[in-house]
C-alpha cells in the first residue's frame, strides 16, 4: 500500500493532536495591583516571563487581565518598584499583588563622554536637554536647540523644505581655522543631527569645555554632541506611534510698489538726476488704467509663485521589546514637506519644490552570557529635494526682488513668455518662468551605519571593570540629476502703427537636456573602551577610563575637486588614530578631581610629529556635603562649584591635506612667450606645523534649592586658540613667490570668551495642578590676538583687537545737505559718480582729502548673534499641559547694503530703489516721501508735503535710476539691528487614558497642538529678523500650526 504526502501529514497531526491541545489549553487570569500604601496602581506591566511579547497594563483601576498557561510566571513591572513575579498555577482572576518601592534610590545620571556619570559628581561643563522638550514638530532637530539650551548658538536664514536647517555653534566661533563646527556622536559614531527622529532619542547632551571633551582628542575641539537612541527591554512589546499635519503659513514678505506708484517714482528718480524721465502723461496713464499690459503690465511677482502656505505630513513608529536574553527596538519615519510655490496648471511636470525624508532603526542587544552582550545597530536617512530645472530657488527669490511690477508681463497676449534680458542670469527672467518651465531637479541623499559592538564585564577577575569593543561602516551618497529646459524668450519693445506687439528674442531656447552627478563617501571606524569603577570605604569613589579609536575614510569629491598635483593626494583614505584617558577621584561626594588627557594621531603633520599629547584637569567642590551646611541650610539642597582647564587639539588647520608636504607641478607655462614648459611650485610645503591648539578655562557653579524646585547652572569660559594656521602674508613682493605657493605656518591666534547658564523653577500648587518655569542663556564673543596680514598704513587697520569677520566700512556723516558742503567736505568718487545733495557723506579718518579704502574702519561684530537666549514654562493641570517658549537674541548689527556674504554675494538690490534700472524693485516704504531725500525744488513742483523735503534722516539717500556707487557702500548708513525676541513655541497636550482605548489595543494617547514661530518683536518688521541682510530675498522664516497625534500600544 502506498501512503501519499496528504495521508501522512493527517497521521503526524492525528499524532501530534493531544500535544496540541495540551499546549494550547490557557486560563483566564486577572487581579488587582496595589501600591505600598494599599492604593490601587494603574499603568503596571505585566508580561509572561518566557514571552515577553505577551503582556498588558493594569487601568487606571490597577486591574488587569491576560491569558496564560500553567506554569507561565507573570511578571508585574513599574519604574521606582521591584519587579514581582507570579508562577501559574491555576486561573485566578482575583490576584492581588502589592508592589515593593525598590530598595536604593536611582541616583541621577548625566550622559557624558563614554559613557554615564553620576550628576554629583561631574565637573566638566555639561547641558543635558529634557527629551520631551525635543519632541514638538519641527523641520531639524538643530531648529530647536536655540534658546532651548545653554551653549548652543544657531542661525537660520531660510525656511525653505530643505534649506530651513540651522547652523549651530557650541559656544560660539572659536577660530578662524579650518573648521568651527561641533562633534556630534549618535550612539558614540559621528552623524548627522538632522537625519535622527526625536522620538528615537533617549538622551542629549551637550560637552563644552576641556574636560567634558578631552577624550574625543581632535574631534572634540568645537565642542561635542552627544545623543544615545533608544534600545529594547524586557517585558511587553510596547508599539508608539506618532502622526502630525502642519501648515506653514509665510508672513513677514517684502511688499513692492505696483506699476503706477513704480512708474511715478522712476520719473522722479530721473528727474532729480537731472536726467529725462521714463513716463509721460499718456503713458501715466495707460499704466494707471491697465490700458496695455504688453507694454506696461501691474504684475506682483510674489502673487504669482507664491500661495502662503505649505504643507507638511509625517509619520512614525516604533517598537521596543524583548525578553531575557535579547532586547530589541525598530522604528520607521518619514516627512513629506511641499513649500508654498504656485504650479501652474500648464507646467507639464507638475512638480513643485518639496524636501521629503525616509529614516530606520534597529537597535538589538543580546546577552551572549551573564557577562557578555552583543549589540547590533543599523540606522538610515534619505532625503530628496525637488527644484526647478533652471538653478536653485534663490534664482526665483532674486527674480522677485528685482523685476519690476512693470518690466514684463506674465505672458504676452501673443502667447510668449517674457524676459528681460539673459545678461543678468536669473535675474532677468520672469520667476514664473523658471518655477514653471525649466524642467526639475532632484537632490537625493542617503546615509546608512551598521554597527556592531562587544560588551564584557571583567568583574569575576576585577570588580566594575568593563571593556567595550565596537567596530562601524559608514556609507553616504549623494546623487543630483537635473532634466533642464527653457523656451524662447521675448521682450517686446513698442508697437508698430497697426497697434501690433513689437517684440525680440531676450532668451535662446534651450532643448531638453540631462545632466546627473554622484558622491560616494565611506567610513571605517573602530574604538575600545575599558572602563573601571571602584568605591572604597564609603567615601572614596575612584574610576578610570582608556579609550582608543582608529578611523579610515574616504569621499570621491576629495579627488574630484582637487587642484593641479594634488588629485591621487587628495583620493588618499584620511586616517585617524587617538588614545585617551580620563581618572576621577571623589571623596564623599564633596571634593572631586578628574585628570583628562588626549593622545591622537593626524596625517596632516609629518612623520615624527603627527601626534600631540593634550592633558586637562578639573576640580570640583560640593560644600552641601558638609553636615553642618545640610543641618542649618536646609533650603540648600546641592550646592557645587567646579573648574577645569585644559588643551584640546585641532588638526582640522586648513581646507587641504599634507599641508607640510612641498608639491611641484610640471608642464607649467614658462612664460615670456617661450613655447617649452617647467615646473612650478604648486604648494610650499610648512615643515614646522604644529597643532592648533585650544586652551581653555571654565568656572561653573550649579545648585538646588527649596527641595529641588529652583535649580540654576551658570559658567563662564575662556577659551584660547593658539599656532592657527595661515598663508604667511608679511613675504615681501619682490622674494617673486606666487600667492599661491607662499608659505603657510601656525602664526594666528584668538580668543573666544563667555558665560552660559538655565534656571527652572517648579511648584506643585495643588495634587494635579503644577507649573514650571525656565530659561537659559549664551554669550559669546571673540577677539583676534594675531592675525598675519600684509603692513598697513594706519592703526586702525589691522585685524588684531577686533572680532572675526568684524565688519568694517565708512562712517557715514549723514547726507550731504548742499553744494557748499559738497565743496568743502573730502572728495567722493566712487566709480567716477558725482554726488549731489542727498547723497550719503562719508567720515574722512585719515584726513587726507580723499574718501578711499583707507577711510574703513570696524563697525560692528559680525551679523551671527553674540547672546541668545529663552525663557517660558509649562502649566500642567491633571492631563492637560501647556508649554510656551520666547527665544531671542541680544544686539546683531547687520547692513542693507555692502554687505558681502560668500554664499549671496553683496546685498543691496531689492532693497535699494532701482539698483539695476529696469530691474530693480523698489519697496512700498520708499513711497513715503519722509523716508527717502526729495529736493525742495521738486517736492514744490510735485505737489509733495515741503515739510518732508530734504529730510536730513530719510532712510534712503537721494534716489538713482541704475546703480549708485556712491551710495551702495558698506557704511554705517544702512546698519541696522536685528535683535529679536520670538514666541518660538506653544504648545497644548492631552493625555487621554480611557478605558475605551483599549478596545483598540491602546493604553494612552497624546493630542497636541503646535504653533512655531507665532509673533515676533524687533526693530526690523519687514522681513524676519533672522534673516535681516537678506533684504527679504530668501523663502520666509513660516509660521507654523501643526496637529500631533501619539499613540501608546
Amino acid at each position: 500500500m502506498q501512503l501519499n504526502y496528504k495521508s501522512i501529514l493527517i497521521i503526524c497531526l492525528l499524532c501530534l493532536f493531544p500535544l496540541l491541545a495540551t499546549a494550547q489549553q490557557t486560563y483566564n487570569m486577572g487581579g488587582t495591583v496595589y501600591d505600598e500604601s494599599g492604593e490601587t496602581l494603574p499603568g503596571v506591566s505585566i508580561f509572561l516571563k518566557a514571552q515577553a511579547m505577551v503582556g498588558t497594563a493594569t487601568d487606571i483601576d490597577g486591574k488587569f487581565k491576560i491569558k496564560a498557561s500553567k506554569g507561565d510566571v507573570l511578571v508585574f513591572s513599574y519604574i521606582g518598584y521591584e519587579n514581582k513575579e507570579y508562577l501559574v498555577d491555576a486561573e485566578n482572576e482575583k490576584i492581588k499583588v502589592t508592589m515593593v518601592p525598590a530598595a536604593t534610590e536611582i541616583e541621577e545620571v548625566v550622559v557624558t563622554a563614554l559613557g554615564t556619570q553620576r550628576k554629583i559628581s561631574v565637573v566638566g561643563a555639561v547641558t543635558s536637554v529634557a527629551v520631551k522638550d525635543i519632541q514638538t514638530p519641527a523641520t531639524s532637530i538643530t531648529n530647536m536647540l536655540g534658546g532651548r539650551v545653554a551653549g548652543i548658538i544657531t542661525t537660520l536664514d531660510s525656511g525653505e523644505p530643505g534649506k530651513n536647517i540651522s547652523e549651530f555653534w557650541v559656544r560660539g566661533i572659536g577660530t578662524f581655522g579650518a573648521s568651527s563646527s561641533a562633534l556630534v556622536l549618535i550612539d558614540g559614531l559621528e552623524g548627522n543631527i538632522n537625519s535622527i527622529d526625536p522620538a528615537d532619542i533617549e538622551s542629549f547632551s551637550v560637552l563644552k569645555d576641556a574636560s567634558a571633551t578631552a577624550v574625543y582628542g581632535v574631534r572634540g575641539a568645537n565642542g561635542v554632541v552627544l545623543i544615545t537612541t533608544k534600545r529594547g527591554q524586557s517585558g511587553k512589546l510596547q508599539i508608539n506611534a506618532r502622526a502630525n499635519y502642519t501648515v506653514s503659513h509665510l508672513k513677514r514678505m517684502p511688499e513692492y510698489l505696483r506699476a503706477y506708484d513704480y512708474a511715478v517714482l522712476a520719473n522722479e528718480a530721473r528727474a532729480v538726476r537731472n536726467e529725462e524721465i521714463l513716463y509721460n502723461d499718456m503713458e501715466l496713464k495707460l499704466i494707471k488704467n491697465h490700458l496695455d499690459d504688453d507694454l506696461y503690465p501691474d504684475i506682483s511677482w510674489q502673487d504669482e509663485i507664491i500661495k502662503r502656505n505649505g504643507f507638511q505630513q509625517t509619520y512614525y513608529v516604533s517598537a521596543k521589546g524583548g525578553g531575557e536574553a535579547a532586547r530589541y527596538f525598530i522604528s520607521l519615519g518619514t516627512s513629506i514637506e511641499d513649500a508654498a510655490y504656485k504650479v501652474a496648471p500648464e507646467n507639464t511636470i507638475r512638480s513643485g519644490v518639496g524636501y521629503n525624508t525616509y529614516n530606520y532603526r534597529i537597535n538589538l542587544d543580546i546577552d551572549l552570557n551573564k557577562s557578555t552582550t552583543l549589540y547590533f545597530g543599523s540606522d538610515g536617512y534619505m532625503s530628496m529635494r525637488t527644484q526647478p530645472g533652471f538653478a536653485n530657488t534663490d534664482a526665483m527669490w532674486e527674480a522677485q526682488s528685482m523685476l519690476t511690477p512693470i518690466t514684463v508681463p506674465i505672458r504676452y497676449s501673443t502667447g510668449e513668455l517674457p524676459a528681460y534680458s539673459s545678461a543678468y542670469g536669473g535675474a532677468g527672467v520672469s520667476p514664473y518662468v523658471l518655477l514653471n518651465y525649466t524642467g526639475k531637479q532632484t537632490n537625493q541623499n542617503y546615509t546608512g551605519k551598521a554597527t556592531l559592538a562587544l560588551s564584557h564585564d571583567f568583574s569575576y577577575l576585577i570588580k566594575d571593570l568593563k571593556l567595550r569593543m565596537q567596530g562601524a561602516y559608514d556609507n553616504v551618497s549623494w546623487k543630483d540629476e537635473r532634466r533642464y529646459v527653457m523656451p524662447e524668450l521675448y521682450l517686446a519693445s513698442g508697437r508698430t502703427n497697426w497697434g501690433e506687439l513689437q517684440r525680440a528674442k531676450s532668451y535662446d531656447a534651450v532643448s531638453p537636456q540631462y545632466s546627473s552627478g554622484q558622491r560616494q563617501s565611506r567610513k571605517y571606524h573602530f574604538e575600545s573602551t575599558l572602563t573601571w569603577d571602584k568605591l572604597v570605604a564609603e567615601s572614596h569613589r575612584i574610576s578610570a577610563l582608556l579609550y582608543y579609536y582608529m578611523s579610515d575614510e574616504q569621499d570621491t569629491r576629495d579627488a574630484d575637486n582637487a587642484g593641479a598635483g594634488r588629485r591621487a593626494l587628495e583620493a588618499l583614505p584620511k586616517r585617524y588614530q587617538g588614545l585617551s584617558s580620563r581618572l576621577t577621584y571623589g571623596f564623599k561626594d564633596t571634593y572631586m578631581i578628574d585628570f583628562n588627557f588626549g593622545y591622537t594621531g593626524s596625517e596632516n603633520f609629518e612623520p615624527g610629529k603627527q601626534f600631540g599629547l593634550f592633558p586637562s584637569i578639573a576640580l570640583g567642590w560640593v560644600p552641601t556635603g558638609y553636615k553642618w551646611v545640610a543641618d542649618n541650610m536646609s533650603w540648600l539642597n546641592h550646592f557645587k562649584v567646579r573648574a577645569s582647564y585644559g588643551s584640546v587639539g585641532s588638526d582640522r588647520i586648513a581646507d587641504f591635506r599634507f599641508p607640510f608636504m612641498t608639491i611641484i607641478g610640471e608642464n607649467q607655462s614658462v612664460g615670456w612667450g617661450s613655447t617649452l614648459n617647467g615646473v612650478s611650485e604648486l604648494q610650499f610645503g610648512a615643515n614646522n606645523l604644529m597643532w592648533e591648539k585650544a586652551l581653555k578655562a571654565n568656572l561653573g557653579v550649579e545648585a538646588n534649592m527649596l527641595n529641588d524646585r529652583l535649580t540654576f547652572v551658570v559658567d563662564f569660559f575662556n577659551d584660547k586658540r593658539e599656532s592657527i594656521f595661515q598663508r604667511r602674508e608679511t613675504i615681501p613682493g619682490y622674494v617673486g613667490l606666487v600667492y599661491t605657493a607662499r608659505p603657510y605656518g601656525n602664526v594666528g591666534s584668538m580668543r573666544s570668551y563667555g558665560t552660559d547658564g538655565n534656571i527652572s523653577y517648579t511648584h506643585e500648587i495643588q495634587k494635579d495642578w503644577s507649573f514650571t518655569i525656565r530659561g537659559n542663556y549664551t554669550y559669546s564673543a571673540n577677539e583676534i590676538i594675531n592675525w598675519e596680514q600684509p603692513p598697513t598704513r594706519y592703526p586702525y587697520q589691522p585685524y588684531n583687537g577686533y572680532p572675526l569677520s568684524a565688519l568694517r566700512g565708512y562712517i557715514a556723516s549723514g547726507l550731504f545737505t548742499d553744494e557748499d558742503d559738497i565743496a568743502f567736505s573730502a572728495a567722493q568718487s566712487f566709480g567716477g559718480f558725482k554726488v549731489m545733495p542727498g547723497d550719503i557723506k562719508y567720515k574722512d579718518i585719515n584726513g587726507d582729502g580723499i574718501i578711499n579704502s583707507d577711510d574703513q574702519v570696524f563697525l560692528s561684530d559680525p551679523t551671527y548673534p553674540r547672546l541668545m537666549f529663552g525663557f517660558g514654562g509649562e502649566m500642567k493641570y491633571k492631563d492637560l499641559t501647556l508649554g510656551i517658549l520666547f527665544k531671542g537674541t541680544g544686539k546683531t548689527d547687520f547692513y542693507h547694503v555692502g554687505y558681502y556674504n560668500s554664499s549671496y554675494g553683496t546685498n543691496g538690490p531689492g532693497y535699494v530703489p532701482f539698483n539695476n534700472g529696469k530691474i530693480g524693485n523698489v519697496l512700498t516704504m520708499v513711497n513715503d516721501p519722509d523716508n527717502r531725500w526729495v529736493p525742495m525744488d521738486y517736492a514744490l513742483a510735485n505737489g509733495i508735503d515741503p515739510a518732508l523735503a530734504e529730510n536730513p534722516n530719510a532712510r534712503f539717500p537721494r534716489l538713482s535710476y541704475g546703480y549708485n556707487a556712491n551710495n551702495s557702500q558698506l557704511s554705517t548708513f544702512w546698519k541696522n539691528d536685528s535683535r529679536y525676541i520670538r514666541l518660538q513655541e506653544v504648545t497644548l497636550n492631552y493625555n487621554l487614558k480611557a478605558n475605551f482605548l483599549k478596545r483598540f489595543g491602546l493604553s494612552s494617547a497624546d493630542i497636541q497642538l503646535v504653533g512655531n514661530n507665532l509673533v515676533v518683536w524687533d526693530k526690523v518688521k519687514d522681513w524676519d529678523p533672522e534673516q535681516a541682510y537678506r533684504n527679504g530675498r530668501a523663502y520666509p522664516i513660516p509660521a507654523r500650526y501643526t496637529l500631533q497625534l501619539y499613540l501608546n500600544f
